[in-house]
């Protein structure tokens, strides 16, 4: 086929055009490419030209559908709050639900918004800019014409608070104020994080400044294995791109046949990755690896394999350490300024969740198929163990069927109203998930004052989650008030009800006399109920119930009658000390619109003193006894909860750099390995070498996980790189025949070859060093003086008499030499 020929009948967006480039690049090489770029530079200037696309603000189209979205959030959240009442979830899972709910909210609003335009018009400029890759991501689009959702603070905490508006209808006063938070994060994440990114970068060229590609083959045996896996595209993908540009160890053959399909020593094309995944019988692929390379201050061809720039074979000269550090430290530069470009909104994973098209009655069989479980906020829900089919009624109409797959978690029961773009389903994919151990913590404070009480006390050492902490209603006054309160007015006549038979008046000229306290010693343990006359009409004022007459001395509960309410029924089946929940039956099926403990009953009468419960959720701190006086806004327990954090590439750098800088974690691991092969009987020189191939993988994944959270892909030969310069090294522990001193540092290729000849062999540990400690320890005095410690460096260089050969770049750069590299190695 000719290119005159070739017709593609399809809009062309960013990624089309990479694979076009590419595409044409493998087939008709860089010269021919070159002049398509051009002939696609000339033809998008032209029609960018003739368009003359800009934005107005009618091109800003809200969906219709985000005021109902928001509707259902927040009737979701009501209900959320009802269940608190009702003792039906606690308060942790109330706390991670909300959050859960404004994202999946603020996804579902993205998905519409794109539908929205689709639908509307394809050639609107909004959509057209961002959509072609061109200008703009969906994350502004959605903060224009959608709403801004979730904020992080500058911590990089979640605020609970959504901001509903979006940019094109304008912010209120408190959603502007929570957007501050967003943006202070970003210019201080633009001010600082990106001088930390510089700084890396610096520490890794520093470190790998001196690799370069010095020969052809260091003709090892060893390589490192790559898992096959290929249970999906995504994963198919993943391992190709890991193998390609790669030279293989070993020969592979075909499954059944025993057909040579790849030779040991051939570099991986596309075309034979391809066919290595699909027909070869092992799972492990064994290739070469610059971790495996036996050249001590350099890198061989085989090893390194592929220039990525070019697809073909590192030419000898190359200086590779280079490319590495820039490859690792420019994404950390680049993402660093993308937290300030999103203005600090934050975006969550989200599971894949249904919704319902329309409004109506649910149905389904929960006979087979599934069972029962609870959700992750403790709420009942039905997973499927197999397929199976949902249907949504609204009349004979509008009938909908929804085919949901197995795993699935349907969160609605059977023949219940849903309204239209309910969450009705989850598509689980049953995934170990990592448990994120930071904690959070929030102090839950009492809103009234009064007495505390636990109902089912004995479950409370268990942190059981049935306990519930009742605050009964009270108002809390010293001596004094009380005093002044009964006492203050000449005219008032008291009379105190005692339990005995016999009754006291007292006139308060009498009391004025004595001290209260007196009297209150003397009557206070027999003191039940005081009720306060006016002399005139001898109508009663108040009724004071002394709930606590122990703490007499210190603080009084007054229990005002406003704390009391009535409850009318037939038939009385509760007792004196039981609890009442609001909007919750009674055994007679009568609600109560308070919450409380009934004190009294009459004919047909409940009196309920009101109060307030809370749930004690699980891992709670309780800070108070049971039966003790609270007052209002204290703290009454403390709960601990596990909150979503931003996961920008700012919280990824510090990761970066702790393991780059082998904290004290990774050298307790490696010594764990050590251990583990030497009791397993290996010899010191095998132990040292798996322990170190061991540390090498965990950290090139380590590192790995926070570039690809991010969606930054680095090869791993860049990573090898610098992991091969930090685990290289060997410590000393016997000398054997050798001169060396117990406790050097020394290479580890070296020391092997020095084994080979001396029949008391040296005994060494492995040692991982941090990327500065590698700087400093440099062989070229020159180098290491240049970077830190300047005085220090260049003064031991002198009183030992050191020798720099020249043989890295950054001294002969110094020096104003050409460099060892590239054109500059034959020299």
């Amino acid at each position: 086929m000719t290119i005159n020929k070739m017709i593609c009948n399809k809009t062309f967006n960013k990624t089309e055009i990479k694979k076009l480039i590419n595409w044409f690049l493998v087939n008709y090489g860089s010269i021919r490419t070159s002049k398509l770029l051009d002939k696609l530079k000339i033809l998008g200037f032209k029609y960018s030209t003739l368009g003359g696309i800009s934005i107005g603000m009618e091109d800003l189209k809200i969906p219709k559908i985000k005021n109902l979205l928001i509707k259902n959030t927040e009737k979701e959240l009501e209900k959320n709050e009802k269940n608190i009442l009702n003792n039906k979830i606690s308060i942790t899972e109330e706390l991670k639900k909300k959050n859960d709910f404004w994202n999946i909210t603020n996804e579902i609003l993205k998905k519409e918004l794109i539908k929205n335009f689709r639908q509307t018009n394809l050639l609107n400029p909004v959509y057209m800019m961002t959509f072609s890759g061109a200008r703009g991501n969906i994350s502004q689009i959605k903060q224009l014409v959608g709403m801004r959702g979730l904020m992080s603070d500058s911590k990089g905490e979640i605020i609970s608070l959504p901001i509903k508006s979006n940019l094109k209808e304008g912010l209120k006063i408190i959603e502007y104020f929570i957007s501050c938070y967003g943006a202070r994060k970003g210019l201080i994440d633009t001010a600082i994080k990106t001088a930390d990114s510089g700084y890396l970068t610096r520490r890794l060229i520093y470190v790998a400044q001196r690799i370069t590609i010095k020969q052809f083959d260091c003709n090892t045996k060893n390589g490192i294995l790559i898992k096959k896996n290929i249970k999906d595209k995504k994963n198919f993908i993943a391992t190709k791109d890991k193998i390609i540009g790669r030279v293989l160890a070993k020969d592979i053959f075909e499954k059944e046949k025993n057909n040579l399909i790849a030779t040991k020593g051939q570099d991986i094309c596309n075309y034979i990755a391809k066919k290595i995944l699909k027909i070869n019988k092992n799972k492990y692929i064994y290739i070469r690896s610059v971790l495996t390379c036996k050249l001590n201050r350099s890198i061989c061809q085989l090893c390194y394999g592929w220039n990525l720039a070019s697809d073909t074979m590192i030419t000898i000269g190359e200086a590779v350490g280079i490319i590495a550090a820039q490859s690792i430290g420019e994404p950390g530069t680049q993402l660093t300024m993308r937290t300030f470009h999103t203005g600090g909104i934050f975006s969550g994973k989200i599971a894949e969740i249904i919704n319902t098209p329309h409004k109506g009655i649910i149905n389904y069989s929960t006979k087979n198929g599934g069972k029962k479980i609870k959700t992750r906020y403790g709420e009942d829900a039905f997973l499927l163990s197999k397929p199976k089919k949902i249907t949504v009624t609204e009349n004979r109409i509008n009938k909908s069927i929804i085919n949901l797959p197995k795993n699935s978690i349907v969160l609605i029961k059977p023949k219940k109203k849903v309204f239209s773009k309910q969450i009705i389903a989850e598509i689980s994919n049953i995934k170990k998930q990592k448990k994120n151990n930071k904690n959070y913590r929030k102090e839950i404070r009492t809103p009234i004052s009064g007495e505390t009480l636990f109902q089912y006390t004995k479950n409370i050492k268990e942190k059981n989650s049935n306990n519930l902490l009742w605050i009964l209603k009270n108002q809390i006054n010293s001596q004094k008030l009380f005093y002044n309160k009964l006492y203050g007015k000449e005219n008032n006549v008291v009379k105190f009800k005692i339990n005995q038979k016999s009754n006291h008046f007292l006139k308060t000229k009498n009391l004025l006399n004595k001290k209260l306290k007196d009297i209150i010693k003397l009557n206070s343990k027999r003191i039940k109920i005081l009720t306060c006359y006016l002399k005139k009409n001898k109508k009663q004022k108040k009724i004071y119930e002394l709930t606590n007459p122990t703490s007499f001395d210190k603080k009084i509960l007054i229990n005002k009658k406003n704390n009391q309410k009535i409850l009318k029924i037939k038939k009385i089946n509760e007792k004196i000390g039981d609890f009442i929940l609001k909007n919750k039956k009674t055994r007679e099926k009568i609600k109560s619109n308070y919450s409380g403990q009934i004190i009294e009953i009459q004919k047909r009468k409940l009196f309920i003193k009101k109060g307030k419960f809370y749930p004690i959720p699980e891992n709670s701190k309780i800070f108070i006894k049971n039966k003790k006086i609270i007052k209002k806004n204290n703290v009454i327990f403390v709960i601990l909860y596990q909150k979503s954090k931003t996961e920008d590439i700012v919280q990824g750098l510090p990761k970066i750099v702790q393991i780059l800088e082998a904290r004290k974690k990774i050298n307790i691991k490696l010594n764990k390995q050590l251990k583990f092969y030497k009791e397993n009987k290996k010899e010191n020189g095998e132990s040292t070498r798996k322990s170190i191939n061991k540390i090498q993988r965990f950290l090139i994944k380590k590192i790995q996980s926070v570039y690809q959270s991010q969606g930054v892909e680095i090869s791993d030969k860049h990573l090898e790189i610098i992991i091969k310069q930090m685990t290289s090294k060997i410590i000393i522990i016997e000398k054997g025949e050798s001169n060396f001193l117990k406790g050097e540092i020394l290479e580890i290729n070296k020391i092997e070859k020095i084994n080979k000849n001396l029949n008391k062999k040296i005994k060494y540990e492995p040692i991982v060093l941090g990327i500065t400690k590698i700087c400093r320890i440099n062989e070229s005095f020159i180098s290491s003086s240049c970077f830190q410690e300047t005085t220090r460096i260049l003064t031991k260089s002198a009183l030992k008499g050191d020798i720099d050969w020249m043989k890295d770049l950054k001294e002969n750069i110094i020096m104003g030499n050409l460099i060892p590299t590239g054109t500059g190695y034959k020299i």
